[in-house]
């Protein structure tokens, strides 16, 4: 396995695996609701991870999945860098770790007591992510788009396509992906469907980095 594998490898187990991995603590622990969230909306994934054990197993995953998130920008942009302009791949990373360093300081303020969490600070970094992937994302699949008529082997392209139709379908058809203190039942829901098609998008990156190695320039 390339070290481009192991950075797409892990910044879906990480990020997913620590989702799950809190709500069954929570849910066992009783301190999260029980339901299929996929469906039911019961509750966000925040909730889920600010009591109990869980709360120290969300917070400690995310904060390492934002680093992972990063370097894997930077791998997309070393990848892409023959066949694209610099300064549109400069600022495809640079959404890109913004919305991870939006994810790790909306996570670092939760803390298990609600009234003692900075939900202003939580709120504006967990909507940075949303935000900040999306536009990172949509960069990153248009220059692919457009690389692989340049010659760039893309295996996992028409993954990337099926997932970024259904992000852009949440988007337009629920008036974007925004986090609240109280969120409705349906922002609950795509919430969910959101990080999962986010870390799929991530995980996709496996089957076009089998031989990625890194050297300094």
């Amino acid at each position: 396995m390339s070290f481009g594998q192991v950075i797409a490898l892990l910044s879906f187990v990480l990020s997913m695996g620590t989702i799950a991995l809190t709500y069954w603590v929570g849910t066992s622990q009783g301190t999260a609701a029980l339901c299929n969230p996929f469906i039911d909306g019961c509750t966000d994934i925040t909730h889920t991870g600010m009591k109990g054990d869980a709360g120290f197993i969300f917070r400690g995953g995310m904060i390492a999945a934002t680093a992972f998130f990063s370097v894997w920008w930077y791998i997309m942009r070393r990848w892409m860098q023959d066949y694209n302009n610099r300064i549109a791949l400069g600022l495809m990373q640079l959404f890109g770790t913004l919305a991870a360093i939006g994810l790790l300081v909306g996570t670092a303020v939760l803390v298990p007591e609600k009234d003692a969490t900075r939900w202003g600070v939580h709120v504006r970094g967990a909507n940075l992510f949303f935000q900040g992937m999306l536009i990172a994302l949509t960069m990153n699949y248009v220059m692919l788009f457009r690389a692989r008529k340049q010659g760039l082997v893309v295996p996992s392209f028409l993954a990337k396509s099926v997932v970024m139709a259904i992000l852009w379908f949440m988007f337009v058809a629920f008036a974007g992906v925004t986090v609240g203190i109280d969120m409705s039942h349906g922002k609950r829901i795509i919430e969910w469907w959101a990080t999962l098609f986010i870390g799929l998008y991530f995980i996709t990156a496996w089957w076009d980095w089998k031989k990625i190695r890194l050297a300094v320039n």
